[in-house]
């Protein structure tokens, strides 16, 4: 059986659930990163409730790759399932790295596995096969179960010429197409994306021919995850007669994992970010963070003139070695327009070939099914719409048993048939800072009334007089907009002109809830605003 926890119907938070009778294993846990609509939460992750519905069933981890979406929530994960983690050589440096400079609350048991190795889980053995990604030692999971293999290509790219040299392994997926694969789960990521994606070394010779015309700075932004086109601009810059300045904390990370996972000597001409304006512009690379625009991240903070090392002049050429993620165009544009306004000359993925997809593209899709030939395909990671489309390329392909699942589909496959069996409401789980919670633990709702609609503080102190309330109010804002003089006079007048109104039984709580529907009727004519209200009532007797 198979339960997807997350990634099916949508991009990250990675997680699928595999099980025979009572025994069950993880494929990945990853984080998805909150936009501004999730106000107050840094990541989403899986529904840990339903997680621990399976605890005494899980008895270990796996992991595809390295990448966040796929790895980040496995602290959190372990914290409730202490279970072994399999993952590559370098994934288990970066985990550990990861959990060191964060500071972790709860660290997993680590097992190193190669391309090859094979492990038991009851009645079932997880191999792990080569792909190729852009992030190093990913791998494609190969599922031998009692009803027939079951092949789990996590994250994939075909690359004919990989910068580590270590090749996607066709030979083994045409073997094992040959044995017969009962299901097969692939990447949807670039499904509607025809032809093929280019190579990383199409990638590091375009770059090298810009860079040989640059007289300035040259700044280079992308994901700190892609290790060996870092690497590579590395040995570009050397070539170049250039040093290098690693800015951004997670691309020395990514950088120390590949050193200890690969035994990699450190570059000799690298240079102390501190001391980036001691060396010549003609002599200077910078590779930094902040690609998306992240708010944090080293080249937004530059472009805004907030890094105290990087500080964005004329003549200097920003290249984004990335694509733009779907929903960061406008953040990615404003960052664009502030490194021009200070000079820089930037260039991106749609002036230049300066990087490619590390997701397979429509035709890398159709080779994978072709090798596998699967009995029954089921599409992953991606949104509903890319799904959708790699389903109907199987089905071009001559695939007869094609389902498309959504999060917390229940899906059992036989010998010879596949169904859903039920459908598990999942509710996720938000991560903010140390607090980690559904969206009402975090008051999640809470907090979005609070940002869009603001705050109003009411301190009433009441006494019951013999035919009247005696009554001071004092009404304070916090987040509301105040366009109109003497707004807050007004405000408190009419709650004050409604709560007069009680009769002098009234209880505290009466009070309170008076004073929020007057409060909020007055910004809900006025404004069309719905504030949150935080009602003090002390009533004290004659």
């Amino acid at each position: 059986m198979i339960l997807p926890m997350g990634g099916f119907g949508e991009i990250g938070m990675n997680m699928t659930l595999f099980g025979y009778k009572e025994t069950w294993f993880i494929v990945d846990a990853g984080v998805q990163f909150c936009d501004v609509t999730t106000i107050g939460a840094e990541v989403t992750i899986q529904d840990l409730d339903l997680l621990k519905e399976f605890k005494d069933r899980i008895s270990a981890i796996f992991v595809t790759h390295g990448h966040e979406d796929h790895i980040g929530a496995i602290e959190y994960v372990v914290g409730i399932l202490p279970v072994p983690v399999y993952a590559s050589p370098f994934v288990c440096e970066l985990i550990k790295l990861k959990a060191s400079e964060f500071g972790a609350q709860n660290r997993p048991d680590l097992i190193p596995v190669s391309p090859g190795a094979t492990v038991d889980v009851g009645p079932m053995t997880v191999g792990f096969v080569r792909v190729t990604h852009s992030i190093p030692d990913s791998h494609a999971l190969v599922i031998d179960t009692p009803v027939g293999k079951v092949v789990y290509s996590g994250d994939f790219k075909i690359d004919p010429a990989p910068l580590d040299g270590q090749h996607f392994d066709k030979q083994t997926l045409k073997t094992l197409g040959d044995q017969g694969v009962r299901l097969l789960l692939a990447d949807s990521t670039n499904a509607m994306v025809p032809g093929r994606t280019s190579s990383e070394q199409e990638v590091i010779q375009n770059l090298m021919e810009i860079v040989k015309q640059i007289e300035g700075r040259v700044i280079i932004s992308l994901f700190a995850s892609n290790v060996y086109r870092v690497r590579a601009l590395i040995e570009m810059a050397h070539a170049c007669g250039r040093r290098v300045a690693l800015v951004g904390r997670s691309l020395g990370i990514y950088q120390q994992a590949a050193e200890r996972a690969f035994k990699l000597l450190p570059p000799e001409n690298m240079v102390d970010p501190h001391h980036i304006n001691r060396v010549v512009d003609s002599k200077i690379m910078v590779l930094c963070t902040g690609s998306q625009a992240e708010p944090r991240s080293a080249l937004y903070r530059a472009s805004n003139m907030d890094h105290p090392d990087l500080r964005i002049k004329d003549g200097d050429t920003v290249i984004l070695s990335s694509r733009i993620i779907p929903g960061n165009e406008k953040a990615i544009g404003r960052m664009t327009n502030n490194l021009v306004r200070l000079g820089a000359h930037v260039i991106n993925e749609k002036m230049a070939k300066v990087h490619a997809s590390g997701h397979a593209y429509r035709d890398e899709l159709r080779e994978l099914l072709e090798l596998v030939r699967p009995q029954t395909f089921v599409p992953i990671h991606g949104e509903y719409a890319f799904m959708r489309s790699h389903a109907e390329l199987a089905e071009s392909c001559g695939v007869n048993d094609v389902r498309v699942l959504e999060n917390g589909d229940l899906f059992a496959v036989d010998e010879t048939d596949s169904t859903v069996l039920k459908q598990f409401p999942l509710n996720f789980h938000f991560v903010d800072g140390p607090l980690v919670g559904d969206a009402e633990q975090l008051r999640l709702s809470e907090r979005k009334r609070i940002a869009w609609s603001g705050v109003i503080a009411a301190n009433l102190k009441a006494t019951r007089g013999r035919k009247k309330w005696i009554i001071k109010l004092d009404v304070q804002s916090v987040g509301i907009p105040i366009l109109q003089e003497g707004l807050m006079d007004r405000v408190a007048d009419y709650a004050l002109e409604q709560v007069e109104a009680l009769p002098l039984m009234a209880s505290a709580p009466d009070m309170e809830t008076c004073l929020v529907m007057a409060i909020r009727s007055f910004f809900r004519r006025e404004m069309d605003k719905k504030p949150v209200v935080l009602p003090f009532v002390e009533i004290k007797e004659p």
